[in-house]
């Protein structure tokens, strides 16, 4: 390819890769796109002293942007905006987006941690008691174990067979495990992430005891208690799911495409809800378990957080509960 060529095609392969647009809206000072509070991925640009927040939606009417190309690249951040808070122009794309990977790093004991894992899975496979480790000390120390290796070790070309490959291939089966254990391993960074986020309700039961005698106090702390019960079943629901489909490891290796594929819609689940979370862990990291204004304001701002986004019933559900109520408690006294 000449050198005219190349330059000829990069920008069809940069808009590929990057966020780029060509109508002149998104050349605004500092234009970025984020969720709003209402919910809407929108734009926001600088005007003089304020940030005006464009919804996408009304870009894309107020300018007829869905005739060209910025169309189909406003749908891609939107659905960008779930892997990442902020979006600016020029930005890569999420590679979650661009090939299912992760765009976010792990670190190497998340790996090793997944390796342990799968490994145990083998050996547990073996004995013919399948069964899924989580206490993360406890499978590494059996991990790690040197009968457990050996044994794991000398099993590939019995796995090899149960996959349907000749026992010369145990290479193959090496290759699977691997390239399990490197999508699991965000599954485990984020289990360690999730770990962060219990510690919150664990310390809103340590200001529970501190403030039991505390009536108003006490009463915000039991409603964040109770709102914080729909997120950690719905993410713990969700490590269970990852674990179980873990604990089968020859159906896991035999259909590895479609598991990945699940490992990934799970880890991009995950990953989208704790993302809600990043500001108010930073904020418990170095919290203090006192009786502190500073606290009980926090206590508020937590509450506040958690009412916004994990409130069970909104406000005109409440209201047509109680009128649906009022109609069957008429009724039955006409009856």
């Amino acid at each position: 390819m000449s050198a005219d060529e190349s330059q000829q095609n990069r920008p069809s392969q940069e808009r590929s890769t990057h966020f780029r647009f060509e109508h002149s809206v998104f050349r605004t000072p500092d234009p970025r796109f984020i969720i709003a509070s209402d919910g809407e991925p929108s734009l926001v640009v600088e005007l003089a002293d304020l940030a005006a927040v464009i919804p996408i939606k009304s870009l894309r009417q107020e300018f007829e942007l869905d005739k060209g190309p910025d169309g189909a690249m406003l749908d891609k951040v939107a659905a960008g905006l779930k892997f990442v808070k902020t979006i600016r122009p020029g930005d890569s794309i999420p590679r979650e987006i661009l090939d299912g990977t992760a765009s976010w790093a792990v670190d190497d004991r998340h790996l090793e941690i997944a390796k342990g894992r799968i490994t145990l899975q083998i050996s547990s496979w073996l004995t013919g008691a399948e069964t899924v480790i989580v206490d993360q000390e406890a499978l590494m120390q059996l991990a790690e174990d040197p009968a457990v290796k050996q044994r794991v070790n000398n099993a590939f070309s019995d796995i090899a067979l149960k996959l349907d490959l000749p026992p010369d291939r145990k290479e193959e089966v090496v290759d699977r495990i691997d390239q399990l254990a490197r999508e699991l391993s965000y599954i485990e960074a984020l289990r360690e992430r999730f770990g962060t986020i219990k510690a919150i309700g664990e310390t809103v039961a340590a200001f529970q005891k501190i403030y039991r005698r505390d009536r108003t106090v006490i009463e915000d702390l039991s409603r964040i208690t109770n709102l914080m019960r729909r997120p950690f079943t719905e993410l713990q629901s969700i490590f269970d799911q990852v674990d179980g489909m873990s604990g089968e490891i020859i159906s896991l290796l035999r259909n590895i495409t479609r598991q990945i594929e699940f490992i990934r819609e799970s880890r991009d689940e995950l990953h989208q809800r704790m993302m809600l979370w990043d500001d108010i862990i930073v904020k418990f990291q170095t919290v203090q378990v006192d009786r502190t204004p500073e606290n009980e304001a926090l206590m508020k701002e937590l509450y506040r957080f958690l009412a916004r986004n994990f409130i069970v019933e909104k406000p005109w559900e409440l209201v047509s509960a109680a009128f649906a109520r009022q109609g069957d408690k008429g009724s039955g006294e006409k009856s």
